[in-house]
Formats: C-alpha cells, sequence, structure tokens
C-alpha cells in the first residue's frame, strides 16, 4: 500500500507541508509505505495542453509527478487557504494528473490558513476537483485556522488533539484504499 503525500505550498517553513507530515505518519503507523512529494522541489511548469512547448526540465518533471502518482494506491493532499480556495501551485499540480492516477484511490485532505477563519472551503474545492478525477476522499479532513499558532519555532504541532487527528485521518486513508482494493 502506497499513499503520497502532495503538500501545495512553496513556504520554506508550511504548516501545511508539516501537517501533512503528521498525516503520513498516521498512514504508516497503519501500515502504508509513505512519500512526500514537496511542489517546491518538483518546479512544475504552469499547465499547457500544448506540452510541446515544456522544456527537457518541464517535461522531466511533469513524468516524476505522474508517475509517483500512478504508483500511489492513496493521497493525501494539503493546502494552505488563499482567497477561499487551494494553492495555485497545487491546483497546477492536479491539472498536470487526469483520472487514470486517481480513479478508484482513497484521498485524505489537510487544509491550513493563516487566519482565524477555517479553511474548509479549500477542502470543499478539492473534494470537487478529486471527485472530478473519480477519486474516493474519506468524509474526515482536517482543516487548521491559525495554523501559524499551533506550530512552534521547529515545525512539530503543538495541539495533540490536532496531531491526533491527523494521524487518524492519514489512516482512515489506508483503511478506505485496502477496503477500495479488496472490492476491485
Amino acid at each position: 500500500m502506497n499513499v503520497l503525500g502532495i503538500s501545495g505550498s512553496l513556504r520554506a517553513a508550511s504548516t501545511a507541508r508539516a501537517a501533512l507530515t503528521l498525516a503520513l505518519e498516521g498512514a504508516a503507523a497503519a501500515g502504508a509505505e509513505t512519500e512526500l512529494l514537496d511542489l517546491r522541489e518538483l518546479d512544475l511548469p504552469l499547465y499547457d495542453d500544448d506540452q510541446a512547448r515544456y522544456t527537457a526540465a518541464n517535461r522531466a518533471a511533469v513524468a516524476r509527478l505522474q508517475a509517483a502518482a500512478e504508483a500511489a494506491d492513496a493521497f493525501v493532499l494539503a493546502s494552505p487557504e488563499y482567497h477561499g480556495g487551494p494553492s495555485g501551485v497545487l491546483k497546477n499540480a492536479l491539472d498536470h494528473l487526469t483520472g487514470r492516477h486517481f480513479r478508484g484511490k482513497a484521498a485524505g485532505l489537510v487544509t491550513v490558513a493563516g487566519g482565524r477563519v477555517s479553511p474548509v472551503t479549500t477542502a470543499h474545492v478539492l473534494r470537487i476537483v478529486l471527485r472530478q478525477l473519480h477519486a474516493y476522499v474519506v468524509p474526515q479532513q482536517v482543516a487548521l485556522p491559525e495554523a501559524e499558532k499551533l506550530f512552534d519555532a521547529a515545525g512539530r504541532l503543538t495541539d495533540a488533539e490536532q496531531a491526533r487527528r491527523l494521524h487518524e485521518l492519514g489512516a482512515e486513508v489506508v483503511r478506505l484504499a485496502r477496503a477500495l482494493a479488496h472490492s476491485s
């Protein structure tokens, strides 16, 4: 069982990436192999249907993303909320993928926000996108408002209840992925 985590933040001290790491720990504790794909390191081009215009480096980055998604049995996506939606970098990465990468696979969602308003709108938007890609998104999600206040200077989550919820999300994604694998 492979769970691919995709971090949709470009910040060096990303709370989305830190939260995603905890969800992947939960998936690993449930028996899955995990991989965190950091879009900050991938340097994807802006999606263009005319891929002939991509450079060799662009094509390599897209191929790396697509190969990781193809190999995944399940996903956990993490995004900061920007203006009521997911980060552009995460949406761009999803635009490089198709239904064949997600069809019949489990997914979980982690969203963070700097302000007091819970980033549930971002989770809702990502649910819609993943539904269009034929993924099964677990009902549980973790949305962290005022995320910067929840992590210490070393990037560790200081709220034990939120850490438990993130671990449980990762485990729930694994449970659903196993159920889907047994039903096909």
